[in-house]
């Protein structure tokens, strides 16, 4: 294989993981909280006007995100191997953050609007498809919390920070009942 012929393999695996990336992500993330804000009942023809400038904003972050990620895929940087505590605490919200938007209020958003576009939701059926999405919703929210429990204990990722307990902190007494085995 020579050299260009790499290099076109390359570029043509970065345009299908971004191109994908671009739609998932990037109008995913906008989708998501257009979607999601109709679903649990925010947005109404009353507020559309609040509700367009936050999927837009949040739109143009994950477009920044997606940029960044082009970068670091571009230069071959491994952005996931961390050495400190608060790299790794950055690390775990840039992750989260995200999939909070695409996975918990995108399920959300999935199921109220795929509901919408193959006509099963109509204003008659709307107090059926509320539940299911917002069901959708909470089991996705459940799914990402095992998600980041995992993280962290994987990671090593201390939350909080430690102080050991002692006689001038005022501690002295166990809180649980303490059993003296004979």
């Amino acid at each position: 294989m020579t050299k260009t012929n790499s290099n076109s393999d390359k570029q043509l695996r970065l345009y299908q993981i971004f191109s994908a990336k671009l739609v998932l992500e990037v109008m995913g993330g906008a989708g998501a909280i257009w979607g999601f804000s109709e679903a649990v009942g925010l947005r109404v023809p009353s507020t559309i006007w609040l509700w367009r400038p936050c999927a837009l904003a949040v739109g143009a972050i994950f477009f920044v995100r997606w940029m960044s990620q082009i970068r670091d895929y571009v230069s071959e940087e491994d952005i996931t191997k961390t050495n400190s505590n608060s790299e790794k605490q950055l690390r775990l919200y840039q992750i989260f953050i995200a999939k909070l938007v695409l996975e918990v209020m995108g399920g959300a958003g999935a199921i109220w609007g795929f509901s919408e576009a193959v006509g099963l939701r109509v204003p008659s059926t709307i107090w059926l498809w509320r539940p299911c999405a917002l069901a959708v919703g909470a089991i996705f929210f459940m799914r990402w919390m095992a998600q980041i429990r995992d993280h962290v204990l994987e990671e090593d990722i201390q939350l909080f920070e430690r102080k050991a307990a002692s006689v001038e902190d005022g501690e002295r007494a166990p809180l649980a009942p303490q059993k003296v085995y004979s």
